[in-house]
């Protein structure tokens, strides 16, 4: 005590000082206190001189305290003076090897109010912080501003690593007004990397508010390290309006740069509203896009919301080039929903929805024209979902032009790039005359490559189609690096039959490709016909029991399309227009499997064909021309005895008409075909020559104008059996007996009609004479007197033709027809008066 006034000096010690529940401690505080009081005890006056040997509130901590301080006044308002250091400073994410920290102001009844100096030194970002930085810019990796942002990260992050820096600051306002000031702030790193304020610039962070909010005046300048250069200017007027001006110099990376012309600001109430055009060219999905030019005029809050303007916003590209693709100068509509920003940012996160009223994107693959149209696109950019509606693709121009089309695709973010869905979409690659249609999936993007998984309906491009329908439920694509891979195994879409599976390439670089084919196997039975697979077996191949495998493959260059195959079969059997058909077995090679055209020499090999007399063990030399027709080289086939050969023809499967064939006749033995057809009770002797040209349609065959000869020499037709019918009487007996063996000299066989309906048979004998066997009398001897000449015409069904024939050299036909003439002959010749041989109502007789 002195003149009555208290006082209090000496040091204060512990072991440990708590308080705010323990949220704040001291280690080993010291306090040397120099302390006068009044002689009320209501002012005072003194110093302190304070360490501390470690100090937390909360999450921050320092190593070692000093505090230097001094203080007088009332309760109402006491003014301090304040000289601390701190050694270690560190908190999450930062440390600080120094911190100083010089102010003066007053405490009391009102609100503090301190002014004075930070500064720090050896200041540092957590290694964690640091690595989060430079991993985060590996988000924008594949996008223009990546290499831009990689860089700036690194510096950034290099900065962070030993920065130093100071400012003077004031702590004033109470209530909504409460705020701390940075005055005139700098900070400079070991990286060269800086940051300056003018003497008047000013960072506020008021947090009296119930959400804190941070604003700035004044200048600044930043820059070095590696770090974006450029300069900030804000200036309020005393309205309270706010405006400013932002400079950035160029800056970019490993091609990528980045520009901004001069962004404007200005607010009042708390937004600031900003303004300015970005140019950037950079890496884009594998490619590169030049001088991307974007306007970005909006907002920006005192919490630090962003969010820009509404309606609609046109960007637009010198150049852009993406996985082979080369877009030209192109613009784009991005488009807002009525009344709402383009898009905004804050702490909810990235919002908005963008909307592009049409695409037209022109330009080129390789040296391809390439054009993109759509009808409109969204995307909502909270959930990064987008969709594209009525999308049009078209590569290549004229008849090699490739085309995709979509009613709708959808996209969303995915593990590694995106996904989506397609629906109603279709497409034709080239000048291959197929149509994809009906393509529905699931499509993918990642690392690069756009994947495809989903259904798909082949179709023939060709008027008319040359075959049925096919469809794959599990085709897959993938198009990476500028070639389409696809993989597709097809079925016939009514049955479900499995077909072929299919290998698709094409490079839209160059526009080439190939696609390799195989089947398997097709087995044709009762349930499934090639009529089912291909339109053009109607009236041609009926009732197949078989099966053919095979491959092929189809090239296209921008000159055009190549294409071959070989196919097979075995053991087939079918029913044609012109018979059934047994034992089919051929190889068939294709020269241009598209057009069906063949090398020549196609061989086939038949074990019976059957159209109405039976040929089997043959042979047919053929080619397929083209056009869907056929071009028969030849035919050969071993018949009784002798041999039935093909003329070459051309038959038209694809014209409304009939097809017309030919057949020689060579050589037939007349007892090798009585025998082969069972005729057991006729003996004959003869060679037979002939033609029998055949025509044929979808609704049958017939023979037209066909005619067999019996070579030079004749031959003998003779009745070896017994007499089946008793009851002829004894002159008809007798005439049998006398013709039951004949000879001819000549015999020609002309034949005329339907193979499966009404056959028309003129059947002519010339010298004939009796044959060996047959009863000789007068009557005998009177008729081989007359040189007879018998011409016959016979009416039937052509598969009983064989049986009618039977009629024609059974002598019981010839009497049972000649009987009554032949008595009027004896009865004339008794009588002596002549009788006609034929009386006027027959047919002539020579």
């Amino acid at each position: 005590m002195r003149d009555v006034r208290p006082s209090l000096s000496g040091p204060l010690r512990a072991k440990t000082l708590a308080c705010a529940d323990g949220d704040v401690t001291a280690v080993s505080p010291q306090i040397a206190l120099d302390l006068s009081l009044s002689e009320n005890l209501r002012s005072w006056k003194g110093s302190a001189d304070a360490a501390l040997s470690r100090l937390a509130a909360g999450s921050v901590i320092a190593d070692r305290l000093g505090v230097k301080a001094g203080f007088s006044g009332t309760a109402d308002r006491t003014a301090i003076e304040i000289d601390a250091d701190m050694a270690r400073l560190r908190g999450n994410g930062f440390a600080a090897q120094s911190v100083n920290l010089d102010a003066k102001g007053t405490v009391g009844r009102q609100a503090p109010a301190l002014t004075g100096r930070l500064a720090f030194a050896r200041a540092s970002g957590s290694e964690a912080l640091r690595r989060s930085i430079v991993e985060g810019a590996k988000a924008l990796d594949g996008t223009p501003l990546g290499p831009s942002a990689k860089r700036a990260a690194a510096a950034l992050a290099h900065m962070l690593a030993d920065a130093g820096g100071s400012t003077r600051f004031a702590l004033a306002g109470e209530g909504q007004n409460a705020r701390i000031e940075l005055i005139a702030p700098e900070m400079a790193s070991a990286s060269g990397a800086r940051f300056t304020g003018s003497p008047d610039s000013r960072i506020t962070y008021i947090f009296g508010t119930p959400t804190p909010a941070v604003t700035m005046l004044g200048s600044w300048t930043f820059g070095g390290g590696d770090l974006p250069a450029g300069s900030l200017s804000l200036d309020r007027r005393a309205d309270g309006a706010i405006s400013g001006l932002a400079r950035f110099e160029p800056y970019g990376a490993e091609g990528s740069r980045l520009a901004l012309t001069p962004v404007r600001f200005s607010g009042n109430g708390g937004l600031l509203r900003f303004s300015t055009r970005a140019e950037l060219s950079g890496p884009l999905a594998g490619g590169r896009v030049e001088r991307l030019t974007v306007p970005l005029s909006g907002a920006l809050s005192a919490t630090g919301a962003l969010a820009l303007d509404g309606g609609c916003t046109r960007i637009g590209a010198e150049r852009i080039a993406v996985s082979g693709f080369r877009l030209g100068r192109t613009g784009i509509d991005l488009c807002s929903r009525p009344g709402a920003p383009l898009l905004s940012a804050g702490a909810g996160g990235l919002r908005g929805t963008i909307r592009i009223p049409s695409l037209a994107l022109r330009g080129a693959s390789g040296s391809s024209p390439f054009a993109f149209d759509a009808r409109g696109a969204e995307i909502d950019l909270a959930s990064l979902r987008w969709a594209v509606a009525l999308a049009d693709v078209r590569l290549g121009e004229g008849d090699s032009v490739t085309r995709f089309a979509a009613g709708r695709i959808t996209g969303r973010p995915a593990a590694d790039g995106l996904a989506g869905d397609l629906i109603g979409a279709s497409g034709k690659i080239g000048a291959v005359p197929l149509n994809l249609s009906e393509i529905a999936g699931r499509w993918r993007y990642a690392g690069g490559a756009l994947s495809l998984d989903g259904g798909v309906l082949l179709t023939d491009a060709a008027a008319p189609a040359r075959f049925a329908p096919l469809v794959s439920k599990e085709a897959s694509l993938r198009f990476a690096n500028g070639v389409i891979e696809a993989n597709a195994g097809f079925s016939e879409r009514e049955q479900g039959v499995h077909i072929l599976d299919t290998v698709i390439r094409h490079r839209l670089g160059d526009g080439t490709g190939s696609a390799d084919l195989t089947v398997k196997e097709i087995r044709f039975d009762d349930q499934f016909q090639p009529a089912m697979l291909t339109p053009l077996a109607l009236g041609v191949v009926a009732n197949v029991q078989g099966s053919v495998v095979g491959d092929g493959r189809i090239e296209w260059t921008a000159d055009g399309v190549t294409s071959r195959g070989t196919f097979a079969t075995a053991n087939t059997d079918l029913a044609a227009a012109f018979g059934p058909v047994t034992g089919l077995t051929a190889t068939l090679s294709f020269d241009d499997l598209i057009g069906l055209h063949s090398a020549p020499g196609q061989k086939a090999s038949i074990k019976e064909i059957n159209p109405g007399i039976p040929v089997t063990d043959g042979e047919i030399e053929y080619r397929l021309i083209g056009g869907n027709r056929v071009r028969i080289e030849g035919g050969r086939w071993p018949f009784a005895g002798g041999e039935l050969r093909l003329h070459p023809a051309t038959l038209d499967f694809a014209a409304d008409q009939p097809r017309r064939l030919s057949f020689d006749v060579v050589g037939i033995d007349a007892a090798a075909f009585l025998q082969q057809f069972g005729f057991d009770n006729i003996n004959a002797t003869g060679k037979f020559d002939g033609t029998l040209p055949v025509e044929f349609d979808g609704l049958g065959g017939r023979i037209v104008g066909g005619r067999i000869d019996a070579r030079s020499g004749g031959g003998t037709i003779a009745y070896v059996g017994e007499l089946s019918n008793h009851n002829l009487g004894t002159i008809a007996n007798f005439a049998f007996g006398a013709l039951r063996s004949l000879k001819y000299d000549d015999l020609a066989i002309l034949l005329n009609g339907d193979l499966d309906g009404e056959m028309v048979t003129d059947i002519r004998f010339g010298g004939v004479g009796q044959g060996e066997g047959a009863t000789r009398n007068f009557l005998t001897s009177q008729i081989a007197k007359i040189p007879l000449v018998f011409n016959v015409k016979v009416t039937g069904p052509f598969r009983q033709l064989v049986t009618s024939a039977k009629g024609f050299y059974d002598p019981t036909v010839w009497v049972e027809q000649n009987l009554s003439k032949l008595i009027e002959e004896q009865e004339a010749a008794t009588s002596g008066t002549s009788a006609t041989v034929q009386p006027p109502e027959s047919e002539p007789v020579r």
